[in-house]
């Protein structure tokens, strides 16, 4: 099976997924988010993905069943609680069950291994947090690129991958045309997952120095506690997923701000980049918020709009204009 998920609200110890993380064929949808539109294209279009399984989460992904629902392949839609109390997490464990049940019939197998997947994603969110926990002094651009390639790979492949590799220590790597980041140009990264890979090369060509982010690929991924392999399966793993820092698409924005700027301030983080897809309106209704809060301590905010998954139009000129804005500052 080969099941093409969207979002980190899908429970990776159930069985492998593919994560979506972009795609250049055919779109066929213009008028949602660029990023559930090319992730619908995929599913539709692309031969080796013969499932799929994404949320319920606004209003671009209510939309999903019913464009994917007559393709014949495996469909399965996740509803998530706003938060992670005891009522929450038995709602989203009692459909982590229904799922597990839904790909067995489809597929006509039987899936016995979720102990030890929840012991393998601990695992490979551990080490992923050890790069996160010194990603000013990684390239950012490595340090997503390694994750991307992990989560594209089976779980069991994933807790290796990348040992010798981008996540381990180093200083930053050099790109053609790469200006040397300076102590004053330390930025934080809000938004969905960033499939555009090239905007993160593109920040840090500006000369502008992650020291965190908010991405579901990364500082939500680590946020994430660990899941205990003796305990309930499906409640483990529910309140695996629902300890992670929230998305905007939970209605937690209070919550989610707060968390954001108190590392901000921790990492002495003087600018933040919003990258927002596209008609992607939770993001959009939290950026005026979460700027609101930037401003009250003197921390420039800059935001990206991508039209769809790999678009990065105008990333390289507003990151250059928003790192000379930082040095001014």
């Amino acid at each position: 099976m080969n099941i093409l998920s969207l979002s980190g609200f899908v429970p990776e110890a159930i069985c492998d997924t593919v994560r979506f993380t972009g795609y250049t064929g055919e779109r066929n949808i213009a008028h949602y988010c660029g990023y559930t539109a090319d992730y619908i294209s995929q599913v539709m279009n692309d031969h080796d993905i013969d499932g799929a399984v994404f949320p319920k989460t606004c209003d671009s992904t209510r939309t999903l069943m019913s464009y994917l629902s007559g393709s014949g392949k495996f469909c399965f839609q996740f509803v998530p609680p706003s938060d992670g109390t005891p009522s929450g997490v038995e709602f989203y464990a009692n459909q982590i069950r229904t799922y597990k049940r839904s790909v067995e019939a489809f597929y006509g197998i039987t899936l016995g291994d979720i102990p030890e997947r929840m012991e393998m994603v601990n695992e490979r969110n551990k080490l992923i947090l050890g790069a996160y926990e010194r990603l000013s002094s990684l390239s950012y651009f490595e340090y997503l690129s390694a994750i991307h390639g992990m989560l594209k790979l089976p779980l069991k492949e994933q807790k290796t991958f990348g040992k010798a590799g981008p996540l381990s220590p180093q200083k930053r790597i050099d790109m053609t045309g790469q200006r040397s980041a300076t102590k004053e140009k330390r930025v934080f990264i809000v938004g969905s997952f960033l499939s555009c890979l090239q905007i993160a090369k593109d920040v840090e060509a500006a000369g502008l120095n992650v020291a965190g982010d908010s991405l579901p690929e990364s500082g939500r991924l680590v946020s994430a506690r660990p899941m205990d392999p003796e305990g309930d399966p499906y409640l483990e793993i529910a309140a695996h997923i629902l300890s992670m820092r929230h998305s905007p698409t939970q209605n937690s924005f209070r919550g989610l701000i707060s968390r954001d700027i108190s590392e901000i301030e921790e990492k002495n983080v003087n600018g933040v980049i919003f990258v927002i897809q596209k008609y992607c309106e939770p993001y959009e209704y939290l950026y005026p918020v979460y700027k609101k809060e930037l401003d009250k301590r003197g921390i420039s905010s800059v935001k990206i709009s991508p039209d769809h998954s790999e678009d990065r139009a105008k990333a390289v000129l507003l990151l250059e204009a928003f790192a000379d804005k930082l040095q001014e500052g």
